[in-house]
């Protein structure tokens, strides 16, 4: 029990290598403050955790920045091109969750965006690891990585999880366990990888000939090397392995065909699973900077559809919430404005769109744009009765029929001119008893899309919505 403790004795060793990790987290986040050089610094961690993971990590500053340095140009021009691919998948995943449309189109493209942030985020486990371990071009330490990754996926998978486990425990659990975060993760990949990394090393020695070149070249990278050394191995058939053996051999030679079958199982069986469950709509209708509680999302939805006489089994109300629309390039959330116009767009064009309820702030930009129809002809039109009862609560609003301000955009000199015309565009909800027990602040306005498909779902939800209405 006493050697238990002893200066070279487990305990002493695992509570030095977690002071290890501690200290190169510290070295690490420094040296990743300039934000270009977390590939470079990401580098040398994993120089000097790999090497603490074999217990031979000598003097750890100075191992650190000499990988620092030897790597900073390579590191740094690999960073920035994953930064820039995460950025644009961040864009589009941002984009794809807020646009989410029951179509083929939207699961295809779905399907391919997983699959892509999948190789991603193995390559971004994979490739700063590498680039501490061997000499080889950026292009071929991209292709390695996902290629490592795919091979080893138990590895890989439990990576995520650590890097998964750390992120949650800072996050939810404990805040001050930061002072592990990298340096921690890293050293705990570092193990998984020792042994992986050895293999590469000796696969490709195995595989060099005199014309090679360094390590994990090009020339026979990860995937097998040139068909010289391909045809001095043995050849191999599935029938001479058995049990987990016979696993492997299939994913080692069939991984790309395997990952394809599965891409289109999922587009597939999204497919059938939406045709079996599919609803069909019979009103199309949006909250625009309101944030609603559920209850008043069920009166919206499925308290309208007892209202109007649905089959609950085969019809829904389609409810987009969550959008925010502002024109004040100042307002923190502008950002969130782009995701918000692209699906308010799209769904305007695509005949997606009935009714909007909005605050005036939205209003306003819905009325400019030409969006809302004139409420007064659609009620003497589609419900002359209802005309009558909403008459003093239609609200007017100003659109925007042609202006100059393109040309006023690239010449500040040029004065700014619009020709515009008024006319109602919606129906004031403050007396409405269901807004008014919500109790939102500022009064919310309902206005009609002017190509909504469904009028007479329109003039239902409008009487729906006002039967209080004094």
């Amino acid at each position: 029990m006493k050697s238990l403790f002893d200066i070279d004795g487990p305990v002493m060793r695992f509570m030095t290598k977690i002071a290890y990790a501690v200290y190169l987290n510290i070295l690490w986040f420094i040296c990743c403050l300039p934000v270009f050089t977390i590939g470079a610094s990401t580098t040398a961690l994993f120089y000097v955790s790999l090497k603490v993971a074999k217990d031979e990590e000598g003097r750890l500053t100075k191992s650190f920045f000499r990988s620092f340095k030897e790597n900073f140009r390579q590191a740094t021009i690999i960073w920035l091109i994953l930064l820039a691919v995460g950025i644009l998948l961040g864009v589009d995943g941002y984009v794809f969750y807020h646009m989410r449309f029951d179509n083929t189109l939207w699961t295809l493209g779905t399907a391919v965006f997983y699959v892509l942030l999948a190789a991603y985020a193995i390559i971004l486990m994979y490739i700063f690891p590498l680039l501490a371990r061997f000499d080889n071009t950026i292009r071929a330490m991209f292709k390695n990585a996902i290629m490592i990754g795919m091979r080893f996926l138990l590895c890989t998978a439990l990576m995520a999880l650590i890097y998964f486990i750390m992120a949650v425990v800072v996050i939810n659990f404990f805040t001050p366990a930061i002072i592990f975060g990298e340096g921690l993760c890293a050293l705990l990949c570092s193990y998984l990888l020792s042994n992986i990394l050895l293999l590469c090393e000796e696969k490709t020695e195995e595989e060099e000939n005199p014309e090679s070149a360094s390590p994990l070249s090009e020339a026979s990278e990860i995937s097998g090397g040139s068909e010289s050394s391909e045809s001095k191995e043995p050849q191999w058939s599935v029938k001479d392995v058995h049990g987990i053996a016979k696993l492997g051999y299939i994913w080692s030679y069939y991984k790309l065909q395997i990952v394809i079958i599965c891409i289109f199982l999922y587009i597939a069986g999204y497919m059938i699973y939406g045709n079996l469950t599919h609803k069909d709509a019979v009103l199309y209708t949006a909250l625009v900077n309101i944030t609603a509680n559920d209850a008043f999302k069920e009166e919206l939805t499925a308290d309208f559809l007892d209202y109007f006489g649905a089959n609950v089994r085969k019809e829904n109300v389609a409810l987009y919430d969550g959008l925010y629309l502002t024109e004040d390039a100042d307002d923190p959330d502008f950002g969130y404005v782009y995701a918000s116009n692209t699906k308010i767009t799209a769904s305007i064009a695509g005949g997606l769109l009935d009714v909007v309820v909005m605050d005036k702030k939205s209003f306003d930009i819905f009325a400019k744009r030409g969006y809302l129809c004139n409420i007064e002809q659609f009620l003497m039109q589609e419900a002359p009765e209802l005309y009558q009862d909403l008459q003093p609560d239609l609200v007017k609003n100003t659109v925007i029929i042609e202006d100059n301000s393109v040309d006023v955009q690239l010449d500040s000199s040029i004065a700014y001119t619009s020709v515009t015309d008024e006319y109602p565009m919606a129906v004031d909800l403050s007396q409405s008893e269901l807004i008014r027990k919500e109790g939102f602040d500022g009064t919310l306005y309902l206005g009609i899309i002017a190509n909504a498909p469904h009028k007479d779902a329109v003039v239902a939800y409008l009487q729906y919505l006002t039967d209080s209405l004094p």
